[in-house]
């Protein structure tokens, strides 16, 4: 398990040497403003673990991202946040702010932050790379052959396992590989059947990790620009990202409007439920779908693209003239042809089909 474990274990002269670093990044001198450079290198080098960091530089990162980039957040569920050592399983729409604000809430509730599940991809980003280190980010690396998919497969579910069951330690995971680009939140099969490979028995190993799940919802989607673009150039061809790709929707998600966001804690998966299920991958996978789709959020850009995309009128909602822009402007920089404007708005639709389907 070395490929994992050096992606998430950070401490000593490494721990010491990321936070002189850090320092000296610009970000720091934005959250503690009037530090000199000097008094902001001794601040970095006070922090002595990764939950000092997290509780004080990166607590104030989120409040700084909320002040400057969501209208609102709210959160739902908080009774579900009690310290549990849990697996939280998250839809997925932003590749650093969905989990980011897990831990904002976790630790303004008093709570130990968790560890977070990413693909290796993402350190293409320097700053991503560091930051991942201090912040219980685990690595899994993409990409080889089969034999090498699978062997990291069993290195996460028995990471997974030590940590929430072995170590009392939560972690977060997204429900898919990869963001969902067309706004349809589903929980891969193969996901559950990793978690419940460790054990001999599907159901009691699930329940062991205490599974909750997470929906979070953006009024305005982060990236959905440039999902829409990555969506109608794969239905061209062959697509393959571009060298920086990654790096730019990290950035837009990150700094970007996003207006109300809500997080929504949803019921753990009780023993009960996965009993019903036998442990059938699909079936548990549904289950969790059932909860984030309910818990979601629709926000009026979901109604009005709905409406949009029936021909319908948006004149009622206060969000009408805005959305309509939003959506016109993105054509603008897109010029792909009606195909993106309908993939654009369906990104925001979507959601609404989801709560239908629960």
């Amino acid at each position: 398990m070395e490929a994992i474990e050096e992606s998430y274990i950070c401490q000593g002269q490494e721990f010491a040497a990321i936070m002189d670093t850090l320092s000296r990044h610009p970000l720091a001198a934005k959250l503690f403003p009037g530090l000199s450079t000097e008094a902001l290198h001794q601040h970095f080098q006070a922090y002595h673990d990764v939950d000092s960091f997290q509780a004080d530089a990166m607590y104030r990162a989120c409040q700084y991202l909320i002040q400057n980039t969501v209208s609102s957040f709210t959160c739902s569920g908080q009774e579900y946040l009690d310290g549990t050592p849990s697996l939280f399983i998250s839809n997925h729409r932003d590749i650093v702010v969905d989990s980011l604000l897990l831990q904002y809430q976790l630790v303004t509730l008093g709570h130990p932050t968790t560890h977070i599940v990413i693909g290796a991809n993402l350190f293409e980003m320097p700053l991503m790379a560091q930051l991942a280190k201090v912040n219980k980010m685990i690595a899994i690396p993409r990409g080889g052959g089969l034999k090498s998919y699978y062997s990291n497969l069993m290195q996460l579910s028995s990471l997974l396992h030590s940590l929430v069951v072995g170590q009392g330690q939560s972690v977060w995971i997204a429900q898919r590989n990869g963001r969902t680009k067309d706004g349809i939140d589903r929980t891969e099969p193969a996901l559950v059947k990793m978690i419940s490979s460790t054990g001999t028995d599907p159901v009691q190993t699930l329940a062991a990790m205490h599974i909750v799940p997470l929906s979070i919802s953006y009024q305005w989607e982060p990236c959905a620009p440039l999902k829409a673009r990555e969506l109608c150039l794969r239905q061209q061809g062959p697509y393959t990202k571009a060298p920086g790709e990654d790096t730019e929707s990290i950035v837009s998600g990150i700094t970007q409007h996003k207006g109300h966001v809500h997080l929504a804690v949803c019921p753990p998966l009780t023993l009960a439920e996965l009993q019903a299920t036998q442990g059938n991958p699909h079936s548990v996978a549904a289950l969790i779908d059932s909860r984030i789709n309910q818990a979601y959020c629709i926000h009026d850009t979901n109604q009005a693209a709905a409406l949009m995309l029936k021909g319908q009128s948006i004149q009622h909602l206060p969000v009408a003239e805005q959305f309509t822009d939003y959506i016109d402007q993105a054509c603008l920089l897109y010029p792909l042809g009606p195909q993106y404007r309908h993939t654009l708005l369906s990104i925001y639709a979507n959601p609404c089909l989801n709560r239908l389907n629960v």
